[in-house]
């Protein structure tokens, strides 16, 4: 991880407004001070990005960057807690912007209304510290993958449907990509429906991604082994532990 090394004091107001974690013996005001120097993009502002740009904002991340071409919807309003149906018709970026910086005005916003493809990638990610998979398909997820590892980024991935969720940190040289995860690749059928999904499942996995990145930025243990795996029917969550392939391109030099 590289971290900005000259981290500003924090001001009287960020010690009041970050006291409640400022006072837990794994940040104190030195972790605070991380977590104000670090740079997270995070691509999908749906229903995984909202709670995960809202945490990063909440928690006191300096730099946010927001990738995503689509429009708020009415379908969208279920479970993409950021927007209400003002927003109907409004570019999600630009919203979740507004909202991000509403909640945290020494937030800094970049946003890209545009979709993630492998020139994008590899042109924005090198800038950033850390990288959120907020995505629903596949073939943006794979993109992300690969440039992430091309460019030595961790990526927090996640994916929900209906009351099920599933979640696992990348990090190139240190475990399992999605690559490895799935070595053949996934086969997304043209014209498919949306997936199903209830509005609180991606509000739980998000907040997952969001806590995986503060872990991260703060130096402590994320789960890039594995799987973790969420059922929202019997609240169970277990984690499927996974090898990194050793001929995928996450163990190449």
């Amino acid at each position: 991880m590289n971290i900005k090394e000259n981290m500003m004091e924090l001001t009287k107001a960020q010690q009041e407004i970050y006291s409640r974690q400022i006072m837990m013996q794994e940040i104190g005001e030195e972790g605070q001070k991380k977590l104000a120097a670090a740079s997270v993009l995070v691509v999908g502002c749906g229903g995984l990005g909202a709670p995960v740009i809202y945490y990063l904002a909440a928690m006191g991340i300096g730099h946010l960057g927001l990738c995503d071409k689509d429009i708020v919807a009415l379908p969208n309003l279920n479970r993409q807690v950021l927007f209400t149906m003002d927003d109907i018709g409004s570019s999600k970026v630009i919203k979740a912007k507004e909202r991000a910086i509403a909640l945290n005005p020494e937030l800094t916003v970049t946003v890209y209304n545009m979709l993630m493809d492998e020139q994008l990638a590899e042109k924005i990610i090198p800038d950033y510290d850390v990288v959120v998979d907020c995505l629903d398909n596949f073939a943006t997820r794979f993109i992300l993958n690969d440039a992430c590892i091309k460019a030595n980024k961790p990526l927090v991935h996640a994916g929900v449907g209906e009351f099920y969720g599933q979640l696992m940190t990348i990090i190139p040289g240190k475990g399992p990509c999605l690559r490895c995860l799935f070595p053949n690749g996934i086969e997304e059928k043209q014209n498919a429906k949306p997936p199903a999904v209830i509005g609180p499942t991606p509000g739980v996995i998000g907040t997952m991604q969001a806590l995986e990145i503060a872990k991260y930025i703060l130096g402590l243990q994320v789960c890039n082994d594995g799987l973790i795996t969420y059922n929202g029917l019997d609240l169970s969550i277990e984690k499927v532990d996974i090898s990194a392939s050793s001929t995928c391109i996450c163990r190449k030099p």
